[in-house]
């Protein structure tokens, strides 16, 4: 479990830190009037009010990372979110990293595509992770994030996340760690590939090219015989190596893959560290 000291150097290294200097930048939200934007919230209400499965819904301040407007969060939690980092905070531990490696790589593709990315209303970052509610038990909620607001400069000012209440969360009904970008244009149905490969792309420094080798191995389909042939290695070297990379995968996924092959025909299915043919 993540300490309350742990958590506070994971927020300072992977919230706090690297968007500070963007944060200071960013003026006033030009692409809503003051009308347009409370009839925007008014539909939020009038949505929620139909379709209870959205539990809740936060309108974040970029600049300052706190809650602006919120609906339904006190009744999920017993209190209102008042920030971000409160909200991170509901996030079971384990979990934690995991979402944000997945934000990271969203941001990192905004940087890419600025043009297709920052866009107002127009791209849905979807995860499903457990959030802990006023029970203290872990419910499964599918969060949707997306931009609302920009300034002159196209600097985001206000977010939205929506979330979607699901079964209650167990350690015996475990999913892997998942993320997706949702536009309306199929033409854009392109960016997961891109989502995949900037998350890919952080998973790598995680791995050694050896932990990289084998699972490329794996996901060509190679069988035992093949892959010791290939690296040279005896079947003790081999199992340690296949331990290595299933308690990485835990770690990043929060998933109990089968074994070290199924990790790779996963991320070959996904798009993640992508295999060449061998």
């Amino acid at each position: 479990m993540t300490s309350r000291k742990g958590f506070e150097q994971i927020y300072e290294q992977w919230i706090e830190r690297p968007s500070a200097a963007y944060r200071k930048q960013l003026g006033p939200a030009v692409n809503l009037s003051t009308e347009a934007f409370e009839a925007f919230v008014q539909r939020l209400r009038s949505y929620r009010a139909d379709y209870p499965t959205m539990a809740f819904w936060i309108v974040l301040d970029y600049a300052s990372l706190r809650a602006m407007l919120c609906e339904g969060d006190a009744d999920v939690f017993g209190s209102a979110i008042r920030s971000k980092r409160e909200l991170l905070t509901r996030i079971h531990p384990q979990y934690l990293l995991p979402y944000l490696r997945w934000r990271k790589a969203v941001y990192e593709l905004m940087v890419v595509y600025p043009e297709k990315v920052c866009s107002p209303l127009k791209h849905v970052f979807r995860i499903w992770v457990p959030l802990r509610t006023h029970s203290g038990q872990y419910w499964w909620f599918w969060i949707n994030s997306l931009i609302l607001q920009l300034d002159a400069n196209q600097r985001i000012t206000t977010t939205l996340e929506t979330f979607y209440r699901d079964n209650q969360w167990s350690k015996h009904n475990l999913r892997p760690v998942e993320a997706s970008l949702y536009a309306h244009d199929p033409k854009e149905e392109s960016l997961n590939t891109e989502l995949a490969m900037q998350f890919s792309l952080q998973l790598a420094e995680l791995f050694t090219d050896a932990e990289l080798e084998l699972l490329a191995l794996y996901a060509n389909g190679k069988n035992t015989r093949e892959v010791l042939s290939a690296r040279k290695w005896s079947l003790h070297t081999l199992h340690e190596y296949n331990t290595h990379l299933l308690r990485k995968a835990r770690e990043l996924f929060v998933y109990d893959f089968k074994n070290a092959r199924h990790f790779a025909e996963y991320c070959k299915e996904r798009r993640i560290l992508q295999f060449k043919p061998r």
